[in-house]
């Protein structure tokens, strides 16, 4: 079928308001928009040369773990959280109370996150089990754990407003779920299609977020899909494209592009916002990657010139590289250093810019590699 002819779905009225409910997508799609194929060809070369560079660089596996952080704190801001990156680094006891529910929130992401990339390196597929998995992990003892965590919704939920009636989007209600999940999931694993996978996760993650199959998380397992998606079908080996950041950048038009394809059975626009959102965060990651690369460069340098045993000093920094806001209790715990030579070290760390103390106290101090910091922020 061609994506010109798309057509989006349906509405049925229910009581005093419409619910829409999505068009099946499990078929084998083609287009004529030559733009389109343009964009398409460009987003599997830029994943293909950052799939290449990952490989090639040691250590990627802490920097990815970086990544994902920035990932956590990306979508879950689309989703109304308020924590900083450098706030998520910490420990809870040292985040202010008000904040804790929305670090706990980024926490969990992190963590839904990580025990879904192990699956798919297991081999399990990207499946409805999968994602009601990571759905338990992500509102685990957060603000959504009455809402259902890792079932499928058995009401009605809606966006914006405060009833169906007045809401900007209601979903189909929950007696279509289980049909239109079921052709969602035979869409994800049909290989007997030959619809690319980057136009394929692109359709699924609109079709997630139109069929908003659960009562709260539903847009943050939606952008999850996608790096797992990827990993999934071996475009990546390993699990280092987050396009959270983009959204995040361009939220008002992710939502407009959802929204359109419902109004104006106009997937090929979304599609191309999304291979867009894909070449750019693909050259982004390439560009921090080398400049991580770049940095522990500078950093080997640098040992060399410290006061201290060289050995030592690395010993922190390998801390740093894994946990870049710490506490001095923490690096003893990981290095084993006896107190007075771990004073030495920082203090030579200090002095040259590259650990900056971070709550002005002279007990239970917090260090920050910030320049680590900086890289991903960029």
């Amino acid at each position: 079928m061609k994506l010109e002819e798309y057509k989006a779905g349906k509405y049925i009225k229910i009581n005093d308001y419409n619910a829409f409910i999505p068009s099946k997508i499990n078929c084998n799609w083609g287009w004529d928009d030559t733009k389109l194929d343009k964009l398409l060809a460009d987003a599997n070369r830029q994943i293909g040369e950052l799939n290449a560079y990952s490989l090639l660089i040691p250590n990627v596996d802490l920097y990815i773990k970086m990544h994902i952080k920035i990932e956590a704190n990306k979508s879950s801001r689309i989703e109304g959280t308020r924590t900083t990156v450098e706030e998520d680094l910490l420990d809870i006891s040292d985040i202010n109370p008000e904040k804790r529910d929305d670090w706990e929130e980024v926490q969990n992401y992190v963590k839904a996150t990580n025990y879904g990339v192990e699956k798919i390196k297991e081999g399990f597929p990207v499946c409805t089990r999968l994602i009601r998995e990571i759905h338990k992990i992500l509102m685990q003892g957060v603000r959504g754990e009455h809402k259902m965590p890792g079932e499928f919704r058995i009401s009605q939920n809606w966006i914006g407003g405060n009833m169906p009636s007045n809401a900007i989007y209601v979903p189909p209600p929950h007696m279509e779920i289980s049909e239109c999940l079921t052709d969602f999931e035979k869409f994800i694993n049909n290989d007997k299609i030959d619809t690319p996978d980057l136009i394929k996760i692109a359709i699924l993650h609109y079709q997630f977020e139109s069929i908003h199959p659960f009562l709260d998380g539903n847009g943050r397992i939606g952008r999850l899909l996608i790096p797992l998606y990827i990993q999934s079908k071996g475009m990546l080996d390993k699990s280092c494209l987050y396009i959270s950041d983009y959204i995040e950048r361009n939220k008002s038009v992710y939502y407009d592009m959802l929204t359109r394809v419902r109004t104006h059975n106009d997937m090929i626009s979304w599609i191309k916002f999304f291979l867009k959102a894909v070449i750019e965060t693909s050259k982004i990651a390439k560009d921090k990657f080398r400049s991580v690369v770049e940095l522990t460069m500078q950093m080997d340098r640098m040992l060399m010139d410290l006061p201290v045993m060289p050995d030592n000093a690395r010993k922190v920094l390998d801390v740093l590289y894994n946990e870049p806001i710490v506490s001095r209790k923490r690096i003893i715990e990981s290095t084993g250093m006896k107190f007075t030579t771990l004073v030495g070290v920082i203090n030579a760390l200090r002095e040259k810019n590259i650990l900056i103390e971070t709550t002005g106290y002279s007990r239970n101090q917090v260090f920050a590699f910030q320049r680590y910091i900086d890289l991903f922020l960029k």
